[in-house]
């Protein structure tokens, strides 16, 4: 399936309250996941592996780590002389100022829309780790004729993220009935991805910006029931919202799973990155590494068990690390104990520090911390 009459938007700061402990200097978007990644490369990697060549970035705050990791698109084969990569940034509403929902967003973003040639556009969150098959999604959307189609999942709905829509579906997948719930209730839910004509987005925009409060959810489901064709695209992989700090702690320690990381990251439906020319990491003759999942250029000699660690991290000989996300560029001095914690980006550990949290309750370092 060939995708370039699709085109695609991705919210980077999407639901950044849930997760504001390390969204104070980042979007959403931006945040480093399972050692080498960044949470928007998985909704990125999905469009590019459905020939989707032009994607518009919405950003609200705090992007510029985020155009830093993206650059050019060059990664994501999106480095082109048309299309490619497009950054929005938000769009002063006059009297509305700085806007607080997604009708908002892409009200602001009307004229990247507006100026599109493609016939479809994909919507979708940055903060959802799945590997989605957008060109089946594209297909699936065509074959049945559908208005829009809204790509779901069943399970335990996110609590953390505001309420949810519980779809109800027949055989075919067409929604029948569409229900606000509270979050953690099992149910077949929406994952918020959404793909749907150009001219039917700029309608469903212009009417929400002449209500009060323009919920897109309500705007594109809820209240186009029995109205429009809607669809839902059932979603069976690996598949996890980043809602709060333990959910991202526990998406990442379950990525040391095999099965887990193999559907994730899936070979035929690869996730790109931005890649970095590093040395290998290196292992001290008197290290002790147990289900570890380890970027490059690492220095590691003490002792580390069930962690997330990133490029360039150093755990010094002594040093006990377990059940932790280490990020970048971070050190562990010796005989340092550190269990259930993630530490962000250029933290230092001082030899003989003790730090301990629990797996429901990961104790978090900000950037630069020296302690």
């Amino acid at each position: 399936m060939q995708g370039n009459d699709v085109f695609g938007i991705i919210f980077s700061n999407t639901n950044d309250e849930a997760l504001s402990e390390m969204t104070n200097l980042r979007t959403m978007g931006s945040i480093p996941f399972a050692a080498r990644y960044r949470l928007i490369d998985f909704p990125l990697s999905s469009m590019v592996n459905a020939n989707i060549t032009k994607v518009g970035i919405i950003t609200k705050s705090n992007y510029q780590s985020l155009m830093d990791h993206l650059g050019s698109g060059k990664p994501w084969d999106l480095s082109r002389k048309n299309d490619g990569i497009f950054m929005l940034p938000p769009f002063n509403l006059g009297t509305q100022g700085m806007y607080n929902s997604r009708t908002e967003a892409l009200n602001g973003a009307m004229d990247f829309i507006n100026k599109s040639d493609e016939k479809y556009v994909i919507l979708a969150d940055s903060n959802l780790v799945a590997n989605v098959d957008y060109s089946a999604l594209i297909d699936f959307h065509k074959k049945n004729g559908a208005d829009i189609t809204v790509v779901s999942a069943e399970g335990i709905a996110p609590t953390n993220i505001g309420k949810q829509v519980e779809l109800t579906t027949d055989e075919n997948g067409k929604v029948e009935k569409a229900t606000i719930i509270p979050g953690g209730k099992k149910a077949e839910y929406s994952l918020g991805v959404y793909i749907m004509e150009r001219y039917l987005l700029i309608r469903l925009i212009n009417e929400g910006m002449s209500k009060e409060r323009p919920s897109f959810k309500r705007l594109s489901v809820i209240d186009n029931i029995g109205k429009l064709k809607i669809y839902a695209y059932k979603h069976t992989g690996f598949c996890h919202k980043i809602e709060s700090l333990a959910t991202y702690f526990s998406v990442n320690m379950d990525l040391l799973s095999y099965t887990n990381r193999k559907d994730l990251f899936n070979a035929e439906r690869p996730i790109y990155t931005k890649s970095k020319d590093t040395m290998p990491t290196r292992y001290g003759l008197e290290n002790t590494a147990k289900n570890v999942l380890i970027a490059d250029g690492c220095d590691i000699e003490g002792e580390v068990e069930n962690c997330v660690i990133s490029r360039n991290v150093t755990i010094s000989k002594g040093a006990k690390v377990k059940n932790c996300i280490i990020m970048q560029d971070t050190f562990i001095g010796e005989d340092a104990n550190v269990e259930y914690a993630i530490l962000d980006k250029h933290v230092v550990v001082k030899p003989g520090k003790k730090l301990c949290g629990a797996d429901t309750y990961p104790i978090y370092i900000a950037k630069s911390t020296i302690l």
